[in-house]
């Protein structure tokens, strides 16, 4: 992978620094609480848009946070094939439910992987609504920005610890 430029480098290698410390941070987490697992497909519209789907994992503390980190594939406008690194904490206002939909907001920092080589970071602001946070699965839906408008949706399984 080149860096586009000395500052750009050292951004995306400031976000590659946070990305891992969002994944060390999540080691407390999975003694407690959940583990999930998810599908997921967004798309960003900047200049390129990128459209992809990808995986996630995250751990839920027994209160109202929640550490996840992600990995897309996918293309960019006229770009070709692209990629997107995502770590994400989010805060749940209703984590018990069982059914029906709760919202979350959360922030967190992603690396957009163009396919000329170049790496973008960004810190990421999102609103979601997730169905049944408390029960195996569940659908989510999230609006954010960051480096353009970012739309996202998939499933979310569950686990304890």
């Amino acid at each position: 992978m080149r860096w586009s430029s000395t500052r750009s480098g050292l951004a995306a290698r400031a976000a590659f620094v946070a990305l891992a410390g969002l994944v060390g941070a999540g080691a407390p987490a999975r003694a407690q609480g959940l583990r999930e697992t998810s599908l997921w497909a967004t798309v960003v519209f900047a200049r390129p848009t990128f459209a992809g789907g990808g995986l996630g994992l995250a751990w839920r503390d027994r209160g109202r946070t929640r550490l996840a980190i992600g990995a897309a594939a996918g293309g960019e406008d006229g770009a070709g094939v692209a990629g997107r690194l995502e770590g994400m904490w989010h805060f749940l206002l209703d984590p018990g439910r069982r059914t029906g939909n709760a919202v979350y907001g959360g922030a967190g920092v992603a690396l957009a992987l163009s396919g000329d080589g170049r790496a973008y970071p960004a810190v990421q602001l999102v609103l979601g609504a997730e169905n049944a946070p408390a029960s195996r699965r569940g659908s989510f839906v999230e609006i954010g920005v960051g480096r353009g408008v970012r739309v996202a949706a998939g499933m979310r399984w569950r686990s304890r610890r």
